[in-house]
């Protein structure tokens, strides 16, 4: 950074929710005002979704108790040490704030027998990842011929012997993986990941929309974790999935493009060299899209970061992103588009970016940093600093995305937090709008109701669709669906 600093600190952003009600916070908001509901809605509405289930008995069962347990109120976790209490989770119904309930449908269950399950005992663990995979795709196989109309979410609750079969037994998460991710494959896989790749055949067999839920979640809640947080991260995924968005955000700018650009590694025909851009998009009306680029070779023995090799390339994939901004927006440009990166701007790219966005009166490109190990300590106080602490000084800046929340009178972290640090390479915007825009785009990720995350979902989001986009390679998928809803 230059000489000169300047810092100041950033609101935070107001979300939106049902009637447009705003609040800071997804539970509070959502427990006020309901969810905001679909996107072009009119009056507010109560909703049923229809979901359907793939699964033994036993998971079966275990995840028709767990939707009944959260029909009802839960108590937020209290913690002694700062009198802090979580926010109630106030129960799925009609009636309930969140006015929406779930319900099974018999036509919408497929039951895999136990006898399979078991049969996978005779087999070396990463046959038993194939062929359980073989089971599940022939069910989303058969539910998307036998359901009509599909169901508003599939569920895929794995059973804990299912999971006890599969998982890798030296391995502490519970995660279902064939083999990790090295740069050189010594052979043909089928899978790298179980539920990224159910993922890919949820959408591949049916246009089906699918979360699957691990044991430890449909558990008693003696994992430690706080019963009611679990319920509320599940209603609000379940709701995204299947109907509309439960928040939206009141900063965005209407006119604005936002484009999180990222790098995922195609598989194809047992090679591992290739790499392919994607780039996910934001809109203020809320929903996101997910674009994919052209595959490019990339020789990862210079260890580097993938980047754009030509500008060709960086101009293809913008232009795709001002098409799928015109469609949704009656033949208009942008006045305004953001390009986020978590690695460093190449001068291929930026030449590319630029005549891509030749007519769009304000363009900035900018590098988010994670891990610049740069820490600020407030003189004279026991509290870190607090979120939207922003220093800024020429085209580099740090900013507190995690923090102490004055509105909360807490920091939720565990350890001292880390500011992201962030350099423009090209700024057409002041810092500050830079700054206020990250800062939005921390609170718009559906998979949880957390008040914020560290990255925002221009990066985090991205990341998450390229590890199951580098899996829909090994099956072969080239049409794939542009919502995130599908993704996560």
């Amino acid at each position: 950074m230059g000489m000169r600093m300047n810092s100041t600190l950033i609101k935070e952003p107001d979300l939106f929710f049902g009637s447009n009600k705003a609040s800071i916070d997804p539970r509070i908001g959502l427990i006020n005002f309901g969810p905001y509901g679909r996107l072009a809605r009119g009056k507010e509405e109560s909703l049923v979704i229809k979901a359907g289930i793939i699964g033994t008995r036993n998971a079966k069962q275990l995840l028709e108790s767990w939707t009944e347990k959260l029909e009802v109120r839960i108590s937020g976790k209290e913690d002694l040490s700062s009198n802090r209490r979580e926010v109630d989770f106030p129960g799925i119904s009609l009636e309930s704030p969140l006015r929406f309930k779930i319900e099974f449908d018999d036509s919408g269950i497929q039951s895999i027998d136990e006898k399979d399950i078991n049969a996978l005992e005779a087999l070396p663990r990463k046959d038993r990842v194939i062929r359980l995979k073989e089971i599940y795709d022939q069910k989303l196989s058969d539910m998307s011929t036998v359901t009509d109309p599909n169901p508003d979410i599939v569920y895929l609750p794995i059973s804990p012997r299912t999971l006890e079969l599969c998982k890798d037994p030296y391995s502490k998460t519970d995660k279902i993986l064939y083999q990790r991710k090295t740069d050189k494959l010594e052979e043909d896989i089928p899978l790298f990941n179980f539920h990224h790749s159910m993922k890919v055949s949820a959408y591949k067999q049916g246009n089906l929309v699918s979360q699957i839920v691990k044991p430890s979640t449909l558990g008693d809640g003696n994992t430690g974790r706080d019963l009611a947080t679990i319920a509320w991260n599940f209603a609000v995924a379940s709701y995204y999935k299947a109907t509309g968005i439960p928040w939206k955000l009141s900063q965005l700018d209407d006119e604005t493009c936002y484009v999180g650009l990222s790098f995922y590694r195609e598989i194809k025909d047992g090679q591992s060299n290739l790499r392919c851009s994607m780039a996910h998009v934001y809109l203020r009306t809320g929903e996101s899209q997910v674009i994919r680029g052209r595959p490019f070779k990339w020789d990862s023995a210079n260890k580097r970061r993938p980047y754009l090799t030509s500008p060709e390339l960086a101009s293809e994939i913008i232009t795709d992103v001002l098409s799928l901004y015109r469609r949704q927006r009656n033949n208009q440009d942008p006045k305004r588009v953001v390009i986020h990166k978590s690695s460093p701007f190449r001068n291929e790219e930026t030449e590319g970016f630029n005549q891509a966005l030749a007519n769009i009166e304000t363009v900035d490109y900018v590098h988010i940093n994670e891990h610049s190990g740069i820490r600020l300590f407030p003189k004279g106080e026991a509290y870190p600093p607090i979120r939207g602490t922003f220093v800024y000084s020429g085209d580099q800046s740090i900013l507190y995305t995690t923090g102490y929340v004055p509105l909360l009178d807490t920091y939720n972290g565990s350890s001292i937090p880390s500011p992201l640090f962030l350099t423009a390479y090209r700024m057409g915007s002041s810092p500050e709008q830079i700054g206020k825009d990250i800062m939005a785009l921390t609170k718009l990720d559906w998979n949880n109701a957390d008040f914020n995350t560290r990255v925002p979902v221009t990066i985090s989001v991205a990341r998450k669709v390229g590890e199951i986009l580098s899996e829909s390679s090994l099956q072969d998928v080239d049409d794939f669906p542009t919502s995130y809803r599908y993704y996560m």
